[in-house]
């Protein structure tokens, strides 16, 4: 998913904004020398802006007037109204070729010019056209009457979508529009073409920005304009506006538009740009959902009190039908509206956004209009906030009876907005389970986030897919700066990332980052046909060597049927027959299952609960929902015995001994571990055993090239599993005098002197494993604390006798085939038994 160029972007340009459909992603503008300055011009007059370039055959004039709280109960009308009185004026005065377009809370002049004397003209007749008085016989009546005419065939689809118009400064009209007056053009005039409400911008070179000053200083001053009135933001806790839809998308379809406001105009329009990314966060965690809401545009702009963002999606009709539309709906509202809140909040703002949105405009009117518009944007009164709100329209479907068509379309906008509350509710309260841990000066900071079902849902059917899911989920590329890797195990099954902060990050960013990349690859991004291809490579060629064939058929014994109880990784066989289809289907299992997510900080506790909260939001929700691991099923009583598994290839024979372990009886663990740290190691029990005799040549070479011990399957299963390597020549008898030294174990042969060098040796494993930032993150999301306390020697022997039973045993053999066994058949039951 590497990202390119600007096909991912559906944003485009309002009123200022930055987030366009001709740019890579936000921050990846090269440096432009050029720089937004003010020029001075005197008092009593608008300000003036410049934007100093040279190589433009022609210059740049604009002027930006805001309308914001003038009627506001007329809309758009009065921006287009006013924009179109000073056109028609204009051109009266020969100036037609000049550009006057209204929004829906102002409106902007934008010309080419071809020289300075030009340019001052043009702002001259400007001045004119905004501050003469209305009369009976204006020649800019005709051109209001034809304007207004225009924004009549353009109305919004519901008069709930005023506020969204009003957000992206688009000129709608609301249906029920009156003719203004001549007087009501009048008091508008004289209340918006006034100081504090008009901006003038210039961009070209120096001769060219000194004339266009010059002009503006010589000038007579302008009269003040209406004082500015803040603008209503949605309240903190606004319900959604549900409306009828039907001839904005198709039948049965869906569009939601979420808006958010914010003090800062600079972090809205930075937004937009962000926003716009299709695979962005927003765009992949919606499109993640069972009902995808696919981004259709995004639009940001700068007001005079503050920014505002608005994104708009559409969920096809499709996706919508039968029972629960209105919940995945709701679902995919709620998750839009909390989403674009905390994207605007969370995103850090370039302080010379302003300038720099003037400095890359490609032609001069562009930057012009930007520096102009930009001079009136300002902040909104109080501290940095963010609001939300949202919309949903719902296109009313064929088959709806007519007759009751109205009655069932107001029940069903009633109805979908209590689900979209119970959503938001939903959404608000976090689904996964948080360790955290600070370790403040480490170089990385850690993120697990894994399914606490693990290995257990699986079956002999789809054995290996939840290691298909996490190894598929880590093969990504979006991140240079992180490393992303799969956990697999008995007990979970989930991705890590880890890595450092980039230059100037702050923790929480940082943490954000890391935490982003781990939630969504697990959690919300879709497995491609692609990466699922590469995850199941590898797992089939790791599933072939002798080491996983062995243990493969050790979990087939001792967990009939749900061999990854025990080799979590997968068998040969379950990893060849499972499809692209069942890998997904495990992912789909995991995800709306129980999650838990650890990080290990290396600041402080904000950075670490950063990283939980940026996690649980890519975790799809449903309200009242339940989320538990399936009960493990009852496996049937394992057969012990000796088990034959072909070796192909070069190397060593092999044999695995089991003794199986209660999977109820979580007290058998830790004896077990001290036995299994009993048995191993360069001076343990088995070395005793089966090593060499002695120093020199006449010494006994040893039964056994190499050996270990440990408890393998906790917690769904578990066993002793001691692993032997040989000749093969010498293998019986290397299972045959472990089998001995088991015997000698049950009838109480462990020794204090045993007890202290395997609590020495676990001490020392976990002292090494203490180093490792890896291991402590899981046993962090384990929630592993010290090591459990050493049994004592009695404890030991009491296990040993009950555990150690010869007729428990399980053996599995990797050798070269012999003439009387067949690689399909299990060998001989009891073979090499004494």
């Amino acid at each position: 998913m590497t990202k390119s160029a600007a096909a991912r972007r559906a944003a485009r340009v309002a009123w200022g904004v930055v987030a366009c459909a001709c740019g890579g992603p936000s921050g990846s503008r090269p440096h432009v020398p050029a720089a937004r300055a003010t020029v001075d011009v005197g008092a009593g007059r608008p300000p003036v802006s410049a934007v100093e370039r040279e190589g433009d055959g022609l210059g740049g004039i604009a002027i930006a007037v805001d309308t914001e709280g003038i009627a506001p109960d007329r809309g758009a009308v009065v921006a287009v109204a006013l924009a179109a009185l000073v056109e028609g004026r204009l051109a009266a005065r020969g100036l037609g070729d000049t550009s006057v377009v209204g929004g829906s809370t102002g409106w902007r002049l934008r010309a080419l010019v071809a020289s300075p004397a030009e340019a001052a003209k043009l702002v001259g007749a400007a001045r004119e056209a905004m501050l003469a008085p209305v009369t009976a016989t204006d020649e800019g009546l005709a051109a209001v009457t034809r304007a207004l005419a225009a924004l009549a065939r353009h109305p919004m689809a519901d008069r709930a979508l005023a506020d969204v118009a009003r957000c992206t400064g688009q000129a709608l009209a609301r249906g029920d529009e009156a003719a203004p007056t001549n007087a009501d053009l009048e008091a508008w005039r004289r209340a918006a073409h006034g100081l504090g409400r008009v901006a003038i911008a210039t961009a070209g070179d120096a001769t060219f920005v000194s004339a266009v000053g010059a002009a503006v200083a010589r000038a007579s001053s302008w009269p003040a304009g209406a004082s500015a009135v803040a603008s209503e933001w949605p309240a903190a806790d606004a319900r959604a506006v549900v409306y009828d839809a039907s001839g904005e998308v198709a039948p049965g379809a869906a569009r939601m538009v979420v808006t958010a406001y914010t003090s800062s105009p600079e972090r809205a329009v930075a937004a937009g740009e962000t926003l716009g990314d299709t695979t962005g966060a927003l765009s992949s965690r919606l499109a993640a959902l069972d009902a995808p809401a696919r981004l259709r545009s995004v639009v940001a702009s700068a007001h005079a009190d503050g920014g505002c963002v608005a994104a708009t999606f559409d969920l096809a009709a499709a996706d919508l039908k039968g029972a629960g539309g209105a919940a995945r709906i709701a679902t995919a509202a709620a998750l839009a509206r909390q989403e674009l809140g905390v994207e605007v909040a969370d995103l850090t703002v370039s302080p010379d956004l302003r300038r720099d949105l003037a400095s890359h405009a490609l032609d001069p009117r562009d930057a012009a209009e930007r520096a102009a518009w930009w001079s009136l944007a300002g902040r909104h009164a109080g501290a940095e906030q963010v609001r939300t709100a949202l919309a949903v329209g719902v296109a009313t479907r064929r088959d709806t009876p007519s007759a009751d068509a109205a009655d069932h379309a107001a029940a069903s906008n009633d109805a979908l907005a209590a689900e979209i509350e119970r959503a938001a509710a939903a959404w608000r309260t976090p689904v996964v389970e948080a360790r955290t841990r600070v370790e403040a000066g480490q170089a990385e900071t850690w993120v697990l986030v894994a399914s606490t079902c693990g290995s257990m849902p699986e079956s002999a059917r789809d054995d290996g897919t939840g290691a298909a899911v996490a190894v598929a989920a880590a093969t990504q590329d979006d991140d240079d700066d992180v490393v992303l890797e799969p956990f697999v195990a008995t007990d979970g099954i989930g991705v890590v990332a880890h890595g450092p902060a980039r230059a100037d990050e702050l923790p929480q960013a940082h943490a954000r980052r890391l935490a982003d990349l781990a939630g969504r690859a697990f959690a919300a991004e879709p497995l491609d046909a692609d990466r699922l291809a590469r995850a199941r490579a590898s797992l089939l060629a790791r599933s072939s060597e002798a080491d996983a064939r062995a243990m493969a058929s050790l979990g087939s014994v001792l967990a009939p049927g749900h061999p990854t109880w025990i080799a979590p990784l997968g068998t040969k066989a379950g990893l060849a027959a499972a499809s692209d289809d069942a890998v997904t289907t495990r992912a789909a299992a995991m995800r709306a299952g129980p999650l838990r997510v650890a990080v290990l900080a290396n600041d402080d506790a904000a950075q670490a609960n950063a990283a939980v909260q940026a996690v649980d939001r890519w975790i799809a929700r449903t309200p009242g929902e339940a989320r538990s691991c399936p009960a493990p099923p009852k496996l049937p009583p394992v057969q012990p015995g000796t088990y034959a598994v072909d070796l192909t290839g070069k190397g060593p024979s092999e044999a695995l001994l089991a003794f199986p372990l209660d999977a109820g009886d979580d007290k058998a663990h830790a004896p077990a571990a001290w036995i299994a740290a009993a048995l191993d190691g360069a001076g343990g029990l088995l070395a005793r055993a089966l090593g060499p005799s002695g120093p020199g040549d006449a010494a006994k070479a040893g039964l056994a090239r190499s050996w270990s011990a440990s408890v393998v399957g906790p917690p769904h299963d578990a066993a002793l599993v001691v692993r032997l390597r040989s000749d093969d020549a010498s293998l019986d008898a290397a299972v045959a005098q472990t089998r001995a030294l088991f015997d000698r174990l049950r009838q109480g042969a462990l020794r204090e002197e045993d007890r202290t060098r395997a609590t020495a040796a676990i001490a020392k494993a976990t002292s090494l494993a203490s180093l490792d930032p890896h291991a402590r993150v899981i046993r962090l999301w384990r929630g592993e604390g010290r090591p459990a306390k050493a049994p004592s020697l009695d404890v030991l022997r009491a296990f040993a006798a009950a555990a150690l039973h010869d007729d428990a045993l399980v053996i599995v053999a990797l050798r070269p085939p012999r003439s009387d066994d067949h690689a399909s058949k299990p060998a001989r039951r009891d073979a090499g038994r004494r």
